[in-house]
């Protein structure tokens, strides 16, 4: 399911470009006059070639429809391709970047392709390999004490620690156009197009793998129909990549020509001291052993194959190079081309390819080019700070609402104390105005026994003197006995006086008047008399049971001789006002009283 263009740049989306189909995997390239293949399966112990060989292009035919004739016609089946691309296909740009953090890389790149070859008017699909060996690294004390192990990515990031420097990178590009006609090519033939890259940057990776570059400068070089590519590494970084149209077949003077490209493209370099020379390696076919451990098939003559395996081997000689061989396992269980025992092992480029296709790890790919980071959605962000908000915001709330619960909750149980202890302070106050009512009906009480006892006790004797009237009242903190009295002589009132304030009463006389018509008592006056009422908690309770005491009947003890005499009795009351109610317990009134 292919991608809309404007949703490459969405690395999430890539899986949707992923192969739907599964099994075997066509790897194709080409050069002016051949194309070479090779079908592998992939088994749990790794690949396995199952079909391999070199097919002769005819003039003005595309490649891929030889490929699709040949595979239709020998019963290959395969799903998927991955197509390696010559220079003569692919565009390949070398741009300098000035330092730029990983994340920039992709987009520096691609503005400067844009800016170099780029018309404004057609969409280039853009990949990069990061040329690491061109410029020498500033090694940091981080990056100095790990030491160069050669076994980078082929994306060669910076590695960590080293600081920030200038880059270069090969880039390779096609315009939108032209890499939807190749989908649609590949389309064609029954396949999916899962790969898409550079033959010249295919087998690089499994070859610092397999430390192949063991010198401070090498390079490698492979030779195709009409052809030559050239790789330069410094150490086992990436330094520079070269092709070349050869100019003859014959040893010598390609030898010549190889040799003279290589100088010229070292005195190019400014990090190769004068006179410095690389190593030479020269990737070639080898025959395959006499005891096949499988099926093989090539298409062409035997004799081209092996004179080709022996020129290569004859180049290496001529260069002073050294080979460099890859193979694969065969699947054993093949049944195409038993009988082919000594055919050329497959296209070591494309066997490279192949592997480092399954390990994940092709240095460029068309199909999913390295793109610039998505720059962060500002709707996504105010979204995020949105939810944040929305999110503490309910927190916020649900905890305010509990706290709203928790202070309901309490406040329930406060009223519900509060409606308790209100019942209770009713009851509390109820009781109070009771005890209130007591203690008021209690202060208003007067002991009149007692005061009338001290009052009588002061009087003088019966035969000089008469009490015709009394009343007696509380007012206040005051009590007030009113008399009127009988006296036989005028100079008993003055007696009387004297005697009761010596016992702390308060006696005012007035209206003192003879009487002719009685012969007993001539002489009559009427008095006040006031004394203080003792509060309750002063009050000696034992009076009052005392004079309960001597009030009773049943109390015949004779009075103790130290006693005073006893005063002249007082007459029958002649009327004594009823106690019916507290409001008339603090007044006494007695009519008639003899003394």
């Amino acid at each position: 399911m292919p991608v809309p263009t404007f949703l490459n740049r969405l690395p999430f989306l890539h899986s949707l470009n992923a192969p739907s189909k599964r099994g075997p995997i066509v790897v194709a390239s080409w050069d002016q006059v051949n194309v070479y293949f090779l079908v592998v399966k992939e088994r749990k112990e790794g690949l396995v070639a199952v079909a391999w060989g070199t097919l002769d292009r005819e003039a003005e035919r595309p490649a891929l429809s030889v490929l699709h004739q040949h595979l239709t016609a020998e019963k290959i089946a395969a799903s998927r391709l991955i197509l390696l691309l010559p220079r003569t296909d692919l565009e390949m740009t070398t741009v300098e970047i000035p330092p730029a953090d990983a994340s920039e890389v992709a987009a520096l790149i691609r503005a400067e392709v844009e800016q170099l070859i780029g018309d404004g008017d057609h969409e280039l699909v853009v990949d990069y390999r990061l040329l690491d060996g061109a410029t020498p690294p500033i090694v940091t004390n981080a990056a100095a004490s790990s030491g160069d192990t050669g076994q980078d990515s082929e994306a060669d990031p910076t590695p960590e620690g080293e600081a920030k420097r200038s880059q270069t990178a090969a880039a390779f590009s096609l315009e939108q156009s032209e890499f939807t006609a190749w989908t649609d090519s590949v389309s064609q033939t029954g396949l999916q197009l899962t790969a898409f890259t550079s033959r010249q940057t295919a087998p690089l990776y499994q070859l610092r793998q397999q430390r192949v570059f063991r010198s401070s400068l090498s390079v490698l070089i492979v030779v195709y129909e009409g052809e030559v590519e050239l790789s330069f590494f410094r150490g086992s970084r990436l330094a520079s990549l070269r092709t070349f149209r050869a100019g003859s077949h014959e040893v010598a003077a390609l030898t010549d020509q190889i040799q003279v490209e290589v100088q010229r493209s070292v005195s190019l370099m400014d990090f190769v001291s004068p006179g410095e020379m690389p190593e030479m390696l020269v990737l070639v076919r080898r025959p395959r052993d006499s005891a096949s451990d499988g099926t093989t098939e090539s298409v062409g003559n035997d004799a081209v194959q092996e004179n080709f395996a022996d020129h290569s081997l004859t180049l290496c000689e001529s260069l002073n190079a050294r080979p460099v061989i890859l193979t694969m396992p065969v699947d054993a269980g093949s049944d195409l081309g038993s009988g082919l025992a000594n055919v050329a092992s497959p296209d070591p480029v494309l066997t490279a390819a192949a592997t480092v296709f399954q390990e994940h790890h092709l240095a460029v790919d068309l199909v999913h080019p390295k793109v610039p980071p998505v720059p962060p959605n500002p709707l996504r962000r105010w979204a995020a700070i949105a939810a944040l908000a929305l999110g503490c915001l309910a927190i916020g709330s649900y905890l305010l609402l509990s706290d709203v619960d928790s202070l309901k909750t309490q406040v329930s149980e406060k009223r519900q104390e509060l409606e308790e202890a209100e019942r209770v302070a009713a009851k509390l106050q109820e009781k109070a105005d009771e005890t209130r009512m007591v203690q008021q009906w209690l202060g208003d009480q007067v002991d009149w026994l007692r005061e009338l006892q001290r009052l009588s006790s002061r009087f003088p004797e019966g035969q000089l003197a008469n009490v015709r009237r009394l009343s007696a009242a509380a007012d206040g903190s005051t009590g007030v006995i009113d008399l009127s009295v009988q006296v036989n002589d005028p100079s008993q009132v003055a007696e009387l006086e004297n005697a009761l304030r010596e016992a702390k009463f308060s006696i005012t006389s007035k209206r003192v008047s003879e009487q002719t018509n009685n012969e007993e008592y001539p002489w009559q006056f009427e008095a006040r008399i006031a004394f203080p009422i003792a509060p309750i908690d002063e009050r000696d309770e034992e009076v009052f049971v005392q004079s309960a005491v001597l009030a009773t009947p049943d109390n015949t003890d004779p009075p103790d001789s130290s006693d005073p005499p006893e005063p002249a009795t007082m007459a029958e009351p002649t009327a004594t006002s009823a106690q019916s109610d507290p409001a008339d317990d603090s007044k006494l009134t007695l009519s008639g009283v003899s003394l």
